[in-house]
């Protein structure tokens, strides 16, 4: 009982301050009767809806919409008569409420339920009681990507010029990838290889034939001179942030896998709990240097403990490998 009233009254607290989070920046921002800022408090009103729903039904745990019902009738109490005087009404209480109707909101509040719900019952182990952490670092990754393709596009533009003088064929190489849950992906680089690298040589057969038992290819005879130095720098890897502003990669997390090097074991599926990464533990453990069953040991490593602050210390090290170059081949 604890559980479901607490549920209740976070969701109604939270959303009560998410939505006046909302009414002050646009107090700010925009005009109050400024038709944009009217449309903008409308928004976020169903936004609060949706967030309600979400947060009663993963607190919860079960039932998630009835109980984000409850608290979104919390919410309405206090938006009556608990409305901080500083607080300005851009749209009166009942306006938008007459306007837009109860359905839409009942089906925003279940909708945001069910996801709810199903977080908290479905979500990965070491994802359990994460909330905020999944969507925060989903919306990091697409801006940072983002922001960095736009920077970087002159020095991608430079390296594509620089494979078609070098090598014939594609600048870019496609191949598909193990991603979040099994799921296949296609991921992108810049070619580095000369064409039909794969038919040439099996790449599995030149792991098999080198000393030691690193997870990279040091020396690769399908590697051309100026593709060599792309891997060397790392600047094969920058188109991956399409991949990341597509949302089917991370900055931050595991290296996603070739089909044929994933097996059904249970720590090679827990690898799979979250989104692969630009680079991860393993990247700025060794990299290349490292064998697959310590690759393994850091990937389940960052499933286990993955945090905003884990995070910054694996992007603020990455820079640091990238400048030494360590295990890159």
């Amino acid at each position: 009982m604890f559980t479901k009233t607490r549920a209740i009254v976070e969701s109604g607290v939270f959303s009560f301050l998410l939505f006046h989070g909302f009414v002050l920046l646009f107090d700010k921002l925009l005009e109050p009767k400024d038709f944009v800022a009217n449309i903008l408090l409308v928004g976020a009103y169903y936004l609060t809806a949706i967030f309600c729903g979400y947060w009663a039904g993963w607190r919860s745990g079960t039932d998630g919409w009835i109980y984000g019902i409850v608290g979104y009738a919390f919410f309405s109490v206090m938006r009556i008569y608990i409305s901080a005087p500083d607080v300005p009404a851009l749209l009166p209480y009942p306006f938008y409420i007459k306007l837009l109707g109860y359905i839409p909101v009942l089906t925003l509040l279940m909708f945001g339920g069910v996801i709810g719900e199903q977080r908290a019952h479905y979500a990965p182990a070491s994802q359990k009681h994460m909330v905020i952490y999944p969507l925060v670092k989903r919306v990091l990754d697409f801006v940072v990507s983002t922001a960095v393709l736009l920077m970087l596009a002159p020095i991608m533009f430079a390296v594509a010029i620089g494979i078609k003088l070098a090598s014939p064929g594609p600048i870019f190489f496609h191949q598909k990838r193990v991603g979040q849950h099994g799921r296949i992906i296609n991921i992108i680089k810049f070619r580095t290889m000369v064409p039909n690298a794969d038919h040439l040589v099996d790449r599995l057969e030149l792991l098999g034939e080198q000393d030691g038992e690193v997870c990279q290819i040091q020396d690769d005879p399908r590697i051309f001179p100026f593709g060599k130095f792309l891997r060397t720098t790392s600047l094969d890897e920058l188109p991956q942030l399409i991949n990341i502003t597509r949302g089917e990669m991370s900055l931050v997390g595991p290296r996603p896998l070739v089909p044929e090097e994933l097996n059904t074991s249970d720590d090679n599926l827990k690898r799979l709990e979250v989104k692969p990464g630009l680079t991860g533990l393993a990247q700025i453990n060794g990299r290349g240097n490292i064998s697959s069953d310590e690759r393994l040991t850091h990937d389940i490593e960052y499933v286990d403990n993955q945090s905003f602050l884990l995070d910054l210390k694996i992007m603020l090290q990455t820079i640091w490998q990238v400048l030494t170059r360590r295990g890159a081949y």
